[in-house]
Order: structure tokens, then sequence, then C-alpha cells
């Protein structure tokens, strides 16, 4: 198809964790752009992930995504998007890299159907095609799929040193029937009597990929040859759960699993049949609890509308100081955590989620959710400004991880610095093929929630 001379670029969402709905051409070089909501939602907006192929090249397109839910957005705060060439790729091995000229985050006037007296956000921005016959991914941040992580543990597992200390199993499997799958990292030739516990776990919310890039940084240190990572082998046992809503992220929701529900908000009263991973994962910790003192259990998140690495956690009554002790011993030994915005107070929306569950039944202190920013710090010059500073390059950070500190720092400590995976995808292709079931309705509307 052609509107005047020029020819009529092709978009396209129907792969795996790919979010596109509705694409209409404005001008020209202009189009307007919905998102889907997530499956069986209403106004979970914020992923995309979309594919754009037969543009024009060395001409500007302006693109205009509708319908975001937020108030506010890292874009306006220097945020990029995230895109990948496949012929640049090819010529030069570069693979995801942030783009995009004059981006704008702002209120559009469209009214919400699904909230009274709200508006939808609109993203703008621009973007000028290099090459001819060429194939463009356009995303909200760096993708990280379900079957990237399945390949990812087929190389753990498969690796001569870094098998000798892991092993995993299936969790359970999900309502789309993807495997949900659990992680035991340890040192099985040391006295297990003598061990504590730590729990991990990412991805509830499907869209928060820098989630997964901090734990595919957890898991490269605990199953290295570092003395560091060797010493906390003897002295702990992990169980980590990389993945807790893979049908969310087949689908490419933001939010949300399949039937639209926040699962963050189900860890008090999960239920078997309809909230499987959560279920089954909140058994898995409790009984981890009731074998070995469990000395961290962290989920890790991506912030949307904050900088930097945070955590919120929780309060003992009788013992107010020692979660705190964790995030503030983080921040004085990397300069991309920043210890103000952590918090620790326990809000009604908050009750559900697996940061204040687990902290309740199981009365531990040091239960929280770190939030990764999907822009960087804002506290060190070195990072500031600069997606070079973004969370994927947080191992840049310093410390020197001896002594004690260990006992506090368990997995998200590398030799004293907070673990990180390099720049999502260099020199990879995306992931198209399916991990699992796609579906898509408008049944149920989730609970509202925020970050975290």
């Amino acid at each position: 198809m052609k509107v005047g001379i020029y020819p009529t670029p092709v978009f396209e969402s129907r792969f795996e964790s790919g979010n596109l709905e509705l694409v209409a051409q404005l001008g020209e070089f202009e189009y307007n752009l919905l998102l889907q909501n997530d499956v069986n939602a209403m106004g979970k907006t914020q992923w995309f992930f979309f594919r754009v192929s037969s543009a024009t090249v060395r001409t500007p397109y302006t693109f205009h995504i509708l319908n975001f839910c937020k108030p506010d957005s890292l874009f306006n705060a220097g945020m990029l998007i995230t895109v990948y060439s496949r012929r640049e790729n090819e010529e030069t091995g570069v693979g995801w890299q942030h783009a995009g000229e004059n981006l704008l985050y702002y209120p559009n006037g469209i009214a919400r159907e699904d909230a009274d007296k709200k508006e939808y956000f609109s993203l703008s921005f621009e973007y000028v095609f290099k090459h001819t016959n060429d194939e463009v991914y356009f995303a909200y941040s760096y993708p990280y799929t379900y079957t990237q992580l399945q390949q990812y543990l087929y190389q753990l597992e498969t690796d001569p040193y870094k098998s000798m200390f892991i092993t995993k199993k299936e969790l359970c499997r999900s309502l789309s029937g993807n495997s949900c799958d659990y992680l035991t990292i340890t040192n099985s030739q040391s006295a297990i009597s003598q061990k504590h516990g730590v729990f991990l776990s990412a991805r509830v919310h499907p869209g928060e990929t820098v989630g997964s890039y901090v734990m595919k940084g957890v898991l490269d240190f605990l199953t290295s040859a570092s003395p560091v990572a060797e010493q906390l082998r003897n002295q702990f046992v992990f169980k980590v759960v990389p993945m807790l809503n893979p049908d969310g992220v087949v689908n490419g929701n933001h939010r949300c699993g399949v039937l639209g529900v926040d699962l963050n908000r189900r860890w008090r009263k999960p239920h078997k049949t309809i909230h499987p991973t959560i279920f089954h994962a909140k058994r898995l910790v409790k009984a981890f609890a009731s074998s070995f003192p469990v000395d961290l259990v962290c989920d890790l998140h991506g912030h949307s509308r904050k900088s930097s690495i945070f955590m919120y956690g929780n309060s003992l009554k009788s013992d107010p100081l020692t979660s705190r002790l964790f995030p503030y011993i983080l921040s004085k030994l990397s300069p991309v955590f920043h210890y103000p915005y952590c918090k620790f107070t326990i809000t009604k929306s908050k009750e559900a989620t697996l940061r204040v569950a687990l902290h309740r039944e199981l009365q531990l202190p040091c239960v929280y959710t770190l939030e990764t920013s999907f822009l960087g710090p804002d506290t060190v010059s070195e990072y500031s400004g600069s997606h070079e500073g973004s969370p994927l390059h947080a191992g840049k950070s310093g410390g020197n991880g001896k002594g004690p500190v260990l006992r506090y720092f368990g997995g998200l400590w590398q030799g004293g610095r907070l673990t990180c995976a390099p720049v999502c995808g260099q020199g990879q292709r995306p992931q198209v093929n399916a991990g699992g079931m796609r579906s898509r309705g408008h049944e149920e509307q989730g609970e509202r929630g925020t970050d975290g």
C-alpha cells in the first residue's frame, strides 16, 4: 500500500512479549499507536514491543503512543526508548540500544474508560530509519522473554562448572501451561546443617524487564568461580524463582497475569488453581524457612518513575532497625543505591504483596522489594543523565565485599558490587517465537497498583 509516493510501513507485534493493538496514519510520516491492555484487564498499559518494516529511510517518522495510564514517566527525565535494527546488527554487531529524538510524555485529554475523571497520557517520539530492507524493533525497555530465560537456564544446567552448584526443578505449571521453574544454588559438599537461606524472585510484573537482568547478574555471579561466590555457596542455600509470571511475559502484559489480576497482590491468600505460581512459590518459601534460618527474601522489580536502585522493606515493632540495616549498607558500598528512596512503611494497598505477606507470616525482618529504575541513578556524576548509568550497568559500582558484610548481602552482592547484567541483547536478535499460549480479552478488571 502507498500513500503519495512513499510505501506505508508495516507494523507487527504478534510475537513473544509483543504489545501493539492498533495503528492509525495521520500524515505521510506520522502515526498514532494504541497499546494492548493486559489480558482480561483494563487500563494496564505501559509495556510496548513492536516491529516496523518497509519504512522510508533517512526520513524522520513521528509516533504517538496514546494510551499510557501513569501521570508521570522517566521519559520526561531523559529516558529513551530501546531500538533494535536487524540490518544494524548484521553489519556492525550492535544489538539493542537507546534511540529516538524529541521524546515527550504528556496528558492528552482522552478520557479513560476504566477510571472516572482521569485521562490517558501520550508518548511522542521521532525516529529515522537508516537502512533499506530493514526490520526495526521498538520497546519500552530492553526485552527479556520467557524463551530467553529458558535458554539461559539451559546454559547454566549444561555448563560443566556451574552445574555443580545449581539444580533446576519445576515449581508448577502456569495457567497457560508454561513451566515456572525454581533453582537451588549451594555447595552440596559443605555442611548443610550450618547454612542459612536466601530466597530471590523476579518478574511477577511482566513489563519490569530490568528485574530479569538484575536476576541474571545475580545468577551469573553465584555460579561463578569468584572466591566470594564460593564463600556464599558454602554458607548459604539460595532458592530462586527467576520468573513468577511467565504467562504475562509471553503475552506482552505490563502488570498482570492472564486473568487480569496483579499477582503481587495475591500473596496473602493465593488460590492454588487460579494463582498457581504464587501459591506454589509461597509454599516453597514457607517450607524453606522451616528448614533453614532465612536471612533474606528479596523480590526484584523495575521502577518507571524514580531513578536509582532502592528498596521497600518492613519494620518489626520489636526490632525496627534490623530491616533498615541491609539497604543502608548497600547504599554505603554502592553509589547507585539510593537509601533516601527506601521506605519501610506498610500501606493497605501493599498488604497482599510478597514483601508484606511473607514478612508478617514468617516474622522475618529482611523481606524486601528491590526496585531498579528503568533509567538509572541520579546520585553519581559518573552515571547521571546517561543510559550508561542504567541499572543494566550497575555492576560498575564499587566496594570490597569482605568480612561479615557477606552475611547481609547474600546473592545480591558481587564482591561488593550490586550485580547486574550487561546491556540487554547486545549482538542478539529479538526472540519472536511464542513460549506459550497468547490470549486476549476483557472480562475482569484487575486491581490498580503502582510500582511494587
